[in-house]
């Protein structure tokens, strides 16, 4: 009996001192990889140093370029040389002596007014002008009420177009006829609603232009055909 106790406390004793190794095994990997950890960690700080003193040397670079590009843009340029203090200068003597005053004088140029856009009558001074009527055809002067004949009653502008044929040029007032029904303009149930009838014009060959189609046929021709440029006609 007392042979079994002894070997129990002994088995005892020999667990605890294993529960201790296996602990302190434990302990020695957690901080062997610690250690392992702190080294990457190290490493990569050193290399981030790096980058960052490289990109601080860059930046110091361009900085430098970019005060120098400024200057270069902005700054004088005057090709005249600075002087250097204890250093003789040897290609002024004869200004020196003289004592000539070398300050270019001071130009002032006259602030850009923007020219006037021209006017109508400016812009065809001098070019021969008429008047053209557009009227309605003879066949559609009937009232479509009554059937009574259209009288004319005034004109209304259009445009005006610029007109060209070889060596002659003319600016053309386009106007439309208005016409009314006589009978009808006349009469009680019509007082207050007039009916009115005007001339189709056709439409201009640009839009918001006095360019007529035989002037566009004439710059088209000779810049095409003759070869000549825009601003020589």
């Amino acid at each position: 009996m007392w042979y079994n106790k002894s070997i129990e406390k002994g088995a005892e004793n020999h667990m605890v001192v294993s529960a201790k190794d296996s602990k302190l095994l434990e302990q020695k990997d957690l901080i062997s990889q610690l250690n392992t950890t702190i080294a990457a960690q190290t490493e990569l700080i050193q290399s981030l140093k790096k980058d960052h003193e490289a990109d601080r040397e860059q930046i110091q670079n361009l900085l430098a370029q970019v005060d120098y590009l400024t200057k270069k843009l902005f700054g004088t340029s005057s090709e005249k040389m600075k002087d250097v203090e204890g250093q003789l200068n040897l290609f002024d003597e004869t200004e020196q002596e003289a004592d000539i005053d070398l300050k270019a004088p001071v130009i002032k140029v006259p602030e850009h007014t923007r020219k006037k856009k021209r006017t109508l009558e400016e812009l065809f001074k001098g070019v021969p002008s008429r008047d053209e009527i557009i009227s309605l055809p003879e066949d559609e002067r009937v009232c479509d009420e009554c059937g009574a004949a259209l009288e004319p009653i005034g004109k209304e502008f259009v445009r005006h177009e610029f007109r060209f044929t070889p060596a002659k040029g003319e600016v053309v007032n386009i106007y439309r006829e208005t016409y009314k029904c006589p009978a009808c303009s006349t009469a009680d149930a019509m007082e207050e609603n007039i009916k009115f009838v005007k001339a189709a014009v056709p439409e201009a060959l640009i839009p918001n232009s006095y360019a007529s189609g035989s002037a566009v046929a004439w710059v088209m021709y000779q810049k095409f055909a003759n070869a000549m440029p825009l601003y020589r006609q």
